[in-house]
């Protein structure tokens, strides 16, 4: 049968589509970080599924230590605004307490009522009254020491979430006596902070909401909630970063610089530019930053001028980024190093942040590929921090940006 000159256009339009998969939320995916795939190791988002939030690859999460906020005493209640990156049913929220810890709790610790609640979606996202599900810490301190610090908040019903949609993680003390027996929620924390408080984040999708004696919630700049959200059917989301080590910071001068040691894994990662989270203390020598391959082989180098990150004799970390000349790929099974160095005449100051790979949290929460290193008498070696030489936890407070 001979076709007409119309039919024989549809035809090929159709064959098109079938060959090239074009159609509706056709696009390229971002590079998966994280490689956990079962239940017991939930799977990772993409980086694509954080609405309004820039494609990257790394932590891209800035902080210089820890930072409580009381449940009780002045009537404080506190709410983590969070944007959901699954569709699902919630099994669990693992939240981070240091009950033991002087200031930190009081008495009992008090009784903690958690809700999931919906936001108002008006311009300030506030909790409304709508609970989704909700339960009960008591007693924490009795737990032993990893369930008591890293606690998982199980809701009497599990709530579903549709991925997009604001929440909000809501602690409230109903204890008879808050004042006395209190306890407190703990996020990451920077001294001074920025706007947005993470530069991979939107501070609607992600923040730490405060309200006192029942009065108008309020922001807390500069902090960030950790906190990982698991789904039953195994995907996980939230920050798994549990602190800054800023009291060990390693210096970028002469001989002495820092690298992020990256293995790529899963897909293959375009990235156009690279970001830092750093302190310039002396000097206006440009910050050099290489992007090599395991060998040391360049790839690109670039630079930073020290105007562009204002001097500080306090060794306040700022963000700054480095553009490459060109897009380069990382490709999977492959290791590249990032790495930052200055000439002797100036100095730039950096530590890493540390992931919670100790305490359950799972790398679908971390940068998984990654860690942070310093030069040493010659030699590349791991962050030293609490006693312990040469660790593997931490990453760089870093970021690359990444192209489809």
């Amino acid at each position: 049968m001979k076709l007409s000159r119309i039919a024989w256009l549809v035809f090929c339009f159709i064959l098109l589509m079938v060959l090239f998969g074009c159609g509706a939320g056709g696009g390229q995916s971002v590079p998966n970080p994280s490689s956990a795939t079962s239940p017991s190791s939930p799977t990772s988002p993409t980086p694509s599924s954080t609405p309004a939030s820039p494609l990257f690859y790394g932590p891209g999460i800035g902080s210089d230590g820890l930072a409580n906020t009381t449940l009780g005493p002045n009537g404080n209640m506190v709410s983590y605004r969070i944007r959901s990156k699954h569709t699902g049913i919630v099994d669990q929220v693992l939240i981070y307490l240091i009950p033991d810890h002087a200031n930190y709790a009081g008495g009992t610790g008090g009784t903690i009522h958690v809700t999931l609640n919906t936001d108002d979606g008006t311009s300030q996202h506030n909790p409304t009254s709508t609970v989704l599900a909700d339960s009960w810490i008591t007693n924490v301190l009795s737990l032993p020491s990893v369930a008591r610090h890293f606690y998982a908040v199980r809701f009497s019903a599990n709530p579903a979430i549709t991925a997009g949609q604001l929440y909000h993680l809501v602690f409230k003390n109903e204890d008879t006596n808050p004042t006395v027996n209190f306890l407190s929620v703990d996020d990451l924390y920077q001294a001074v902070p920025v706007t947005p408080s993470q530069p991979t984040i939107s501070n609607v999708d992600q923040a730490v909401l405060l309200s006192e004696d029942s009065q108008t919630w309020t922001t807390r700049a500069g902090y960030t909630p950790i906190y990982e959200l698991h789904l039953t059917d195994g995907n996980c989301e939230g920050v798994g970063y549990i602190e800054g080590w800023v009291g060990a910071p390693q210096p970028v001068s002469g001989s002495r610089a820092v690298r992020e040691t990256i293995t790529v894994t899963g897909s293959e990662v375009k990235v156009a530019s690279a970001a830092i989270r750093l302190a310039r203390v002396a000097g206006s020598d440009p910050l050099v930053v290489r992007l090599e391959n395991s060998d040391g082989t360049l790839i690109e180098q670039g630079s930073i001028q020290a105007s562009d990150i204002p001097e500080t004799s306090e060794g306040q970390p700022l963000w700054a980024k480095v553009a490459f000349g060109s897009t380069h790929t990382l490709v999977p099974g492959n290791t590249y190093h990032l790495d930052f160095e200055a000439a002797s005449t100036s100095n730039y100051e950096v530590f890493p942040i540390r992931k919670g790979v100790d305490y359950g949290f799972h790398d679908a929460t971390f940068f998984n590929q990654g860690h942070a290193e310093f030069m040493n008498s010659g030699s590349w070696v791991g962050w030293t921090q609490w006693g312990v030489a040469n660790r593997t936890d931490g990453d760089l407070q870093f970021y690359f940006n990444v192209v489809p």
